[in-house]
């Protein structure tokens, strides 16, 4: 049986916001601007679940909270364009 390892918390810069990778960033603004129909972007575009991956990573960088298991996906990706927006007015490049 091995050790449980502690999670470590991530590092965090001075005003405490989440680290960004630049293709989260790009998520993120491609989540504020995309149209029905529109293909995912990539890496996303691959997962099993592109859908549940692109909502795991907003959730992550906190641009949205945890949907419910059972709520409509069609609201939630009209609340994470909202919130895409508002969270990239927060976070300037």
């Amino acid at each position: 049986m091995h050790e449980e390892r502690p999670q470590r918390e991530p590092v965090r810069p001075m005003d405490g916001a989440p680290r960004v990778a630049l293709r989260e960033r790009l998520l993120v603004e491609w989540v504020a601007s995309a149209k029905v129909g529109d293909p995912f972007p990539e890496p996303w575009s691959n997962a099993m679940n592109p859908r549940e991956s692109i909502i795991r990573t907003l959730v992550m960088l906190r641009v949205i909270p945890l949907p419910a298991p059972d709520a409509n996906m069609a609201a939630v990706a009209q609340e994470a364009s909202v919130a895409a927006r508002a969270w990239l007015e927060q976070h300037p490049t």
